[in-house]
């Protein structure tokens, strides 16, 4: 590739996305009412930008390769930045405001959010706010996508490194927890093992919070519970555990917040082990605007850091 800046013109924008969903140039074409032919000639354009090829074809289709994935990700950041613009324009002209998108996981959204949302709100009234709860893989594409300001989740490897940068808040042990009712509820000492033959709520396969699961069993030299169920739905499984005598795990910050409502009880087992480090992450590119820097700024007073 030369020294030559590399200018993505916005059909070409739209051919670079619209042939990572399709994976084929002729489905890509239809849809942007153009000739397979044209769409090839706009394609050749951005690979003799880029000096190589940006998608291999194939007898089904085309695929990405690494560098392709990096202009598509380029120019999907082109369209987020443009579609924030106006919404800011908008915001500001309209209503005198500014906006900020906070992406948020279910674990994080019930003690964080509602503290973060009346801080900012206390310091900057004008400002629009947007939650969007979900899970870290989905938030993390509208993260690079400029469709979301910042993500607060648990860091893991789940990030784009080359995209997306994480501040650090606080690391959350895993609390053992049961129904108010439930007998062990009452227990003063309890061993991992005493735990096992009980029915157990563990979180869905897949996520940090379920790999943590598995390795806090292995730390404790115990199998996975033979009967259990899989949710993240943190207020289905209180109501499940305060209806059937069941157990489960939280994050220490949430298992506090409920145990303190008379919700659950935490049960005085020693996990060896956190569910992950809580960070703040935002795009490494990202323009520290007024209403991203009021974030950073509210959540560094509310999670200072030791030493």
């Amino acid at each position: 590739m030369t020294d030559t800046p590399f200018y993505l013109k916005q059909r070409h924008i739209e051919l670079l996305i619209f042939l990572d969903q399709t994976r084929h140039l002729g489905r890509t074409a239809e849809l942007l009412h153009m000739s397979q032919p044209a769409a090839s000639k706009a394609l050749a354009q951005i690979e003799r930008q880029a000096g190589e090829a940006l998608f291999l074809r194939t007898g089904t289709g085309t695929e990405p390769t690494p560098l392709g994935e990096m202009v598509i990700a380029h120019a999907k950041n082109l369209t987020g930045s443009a579609r924030r613009l106006a919404l800011e324009i908008n915001a500001l002209r309209q209503r005198n405001s500014h906006l900020l998108r906070i992406g948020i996981l279910p674990s994080a959204s019930v003690h964080i959010t509602p503290e973060l949302v009346s801080e900012l709100l206390n310091k900057e009234p004008r400002l629009e706010i947007t939650v969007h709860e979900g899970l870290l893989h989905d938030l993390l594409d509208r993260l690079v996508e400029e469709d979301l300001d910042c993500v607060i989740g648990r860091g893991s490897g789940q990030a784009p490194s080359n995209y997306v940068e994480g501040r650090f808040l606080y690391s959350d042990p895993i609390c053992i927890v049961c129904g108010v009712n439930n007998l062990w509820a009452s227990r003063k000492k309890i061993h991992i093992k005493d735990l096992m033959q009980s029915m157990w709520i563990l979180p869905v396969d897949g996520t940090v919070m379920g790999d943590r699961m598995s390795e806090m069993f292995e730390q404790l030299g115990v199998r996975q519970p033979s009967r259990y169920m899989r949710s993240n739905a943190v207020l289905t499984n209180i109501a499940l555990m305060n209806r059937h005598p069941w157990i489960s795990a939280f994050p220490g910050t949430i298992a506090q917040h409920f145990q303190t409502r008379g919700a659950i009880k935490i049960l005085p087992v020693d996990t060896k082990i956190n569910f992950g480090n809580m960070e703040v992450m935002v795009r490494k590119n990202a323009v520290m605007d007024t209403p991203l820097r009021l974030l950073m700024d509210t959540l560094t007073l509310m999670f200072p850091q030791e030493g």
